[in-house]
């Protein structure tokens, strides 16, 4: 297997258990404070994570257009992440994680549109499969 299959299966297993970990502790807190803790501590968890491997010895060379493409992204994440935790709040979270996952096609799209990435017949069948399911569980 390669390594990038064993960082997404183990990304995808930590993510789910994010989002219960998330829905469980909201049931005694407000998803504004459930979403700046867990934030906090991501934050740190990367910070450490990234001084130990080396990774910010180059942080002052990061070309200026790099950078604003990294700030389009955490301004996108942090949007995405207080509407999600929104919707979790009151929400099923197995159908909400569900729906969530037709994000999936915006990122179909803007890959082929702006990193000219190739839609195959599999993506668009894998596509077709998640609009699919997504408008299953939203009736």
């Amino acid at each position: 297997m390669q390594p990038w299959m064993i960082y997404i299966l183990l990304s995808t297993l930590t993510g789910g258990a994010a989002l219960v970990f998330s829905k469980m502790g909201m049931r005694q807190a407000n998803e504004h404070a459930a979403l700046v803790i867990r934030t906090g501590i991501l934050f740190l968890i990367v910070l450490v994570n990234a001084v130990m491997a080396g990774g910010l010895k180059d942080f002052k060379s990061v070309p200026q257009k790099a950078l604003t493409w990294f700030i389009l992204a955490g301004i996108s994440t942090a949007v995405y992440w207080i509407f999600f935790f929104k919707a979790m709040k009151t929400a099923n979270l197995t159908i909400l994680s569900s729906i969530d996952k037709g994000s999936i096609l915006i990122t179909f799209l803007l890959s082929y549109i702006i990193l000219n990435e190739p839609i195959t017949p599999k993506v668009l069948i894998g596509a077709a499969l998640i609009i699919s399911g997504t408008f299953v569980l939203m009736r």
